[in-house]
């Protein structure tokens, strides 16, 4: 879900009062910090109920050079911690501070084609490093449950969270192998259940392939079930039949119940995702929610 993508006017109708100084500056000085408290107050109490779903305001400032008539710019940091990232906007308040907007578009013209365009700072968005000392445990159950994961082989290591009933994920299975050796990475393909019952049955069928034919094969298998057709796809895996013992289906349904719920709290809310340690870091790096091309992932830092 995107934040702050849509425009809104909204009247904000509050009171303001002033304290008398002794001297002509220091009465220009308390005016002007004033103003800026009274601004910050109101951009802070608009933005309050984001803390609900984990983002916090980091920071209020005058956006200098940002030029909108009729309006006071304001760039404001936010700190989204269900998704690690660091995001920037501009928020414009009227001269009297009774009217505010979340966004701001430029209108332009070339011919008979009209351009629009959001007006946003420079680099809105960008990742926060993180603790992942913990994907590393999660790494070790899967190998102890026997739930192959792994595909290609070097030091450098991308994790790459999936579901089986994902569109998104279905689309790259018959291109994993291919991406790993392009870039000289291993993957480690971290299964997230997301779409509950459905996805344990779907993730229990892809062991079983798995441990007949190997990683890399059993997603090149997925992937041919459709062929590229994601509906014929999840109509052939929801019929096909499973040949592990009941024990060990419900040992693996335990597991990845368990798996869910332990990437749940450690922030993962999305497949696909992407979980990469830089160089040189021990056990801090990234979650990036969606798809990012490996290439772009390995030159964060």
């Amino acid at each position: 879900m995107r934040l702050l993508t849509a425009a809104l006017v909204i009247p904000l109708l509050l009171t303001s009062c002033s304290k008398a100084t002794q001297t002509e500056n220091k009465t220009v000085k308390s005016k002007k910090e004033e103003v800026g408290s009274k601004e910050e107050k109101i951009i802070r109490a608009l933005l309050e109920p984001l803390k609900v779903r984990g983002i916090e305001v980091k920071e209020v400032k005058p956006a200098e050079g940002v030029k909108v008539p009729g309006f006071k710019a304001f760039e404001i940091t936010l700190i989204d911690k269900p998704s690690s990232r660091e995001i920037k906007r501009y928020i414009f308040l009227s001269p009297d501070d009774r009217y505010l907007t979340l966004e701001v578009f430029q209108v332009s013209e070339k011919g008979k084609e009209v351009h629009i365009k959001p007006i946003r700072p420079k680099n809105p968005e960008k990742q926060l490093k993180v603790d992942l000392s913990w994907v590393k445990e999660i790494d070790k159950k899967l190998s102890e449950m026997n739930v192959p994961h792994v595909i290609g082989k070097s030091d450098r290591k991308i994790y790459i969270v999936w579901d089986v009933f994902c569109p998104f994920c279905y689309s790259h299975f018959n291109q994993i192998e291919e991406v790993a050796k392009e870039n000289g990475v291993e993957i480690h393909m971290i299964p997230f259940p997301i779409h509950g019952e459905n996805s344990i049955k779907g993730l229990l069928y892809y062991t079983q392939l798995a441990r007949e034919k190997g990683t890399t094969e059993a997603f090149k298998e997925l992937y041919k079930m459709g062929n590229g057709d994601f509906r014929a796809y999840m109509k052939e895996l929801e019929n096909k039949e499973l040949k592990l013992s009941k024990r060990d289906q419900e040992q693996l349904k335990t597991f990845f119940n368990q798996l869910k719920s332990d990437l749940v709290k450690k922030g993962v809310h999305a497949t696909p995702s992407i979980i990469y340690i830089p160089e040189g870091e021990k056990d801090k790096g990234y979650i990036i929610v969606g798809f990012k091309p490996i290439n772009q992932v390995l030159k964060m830092k």
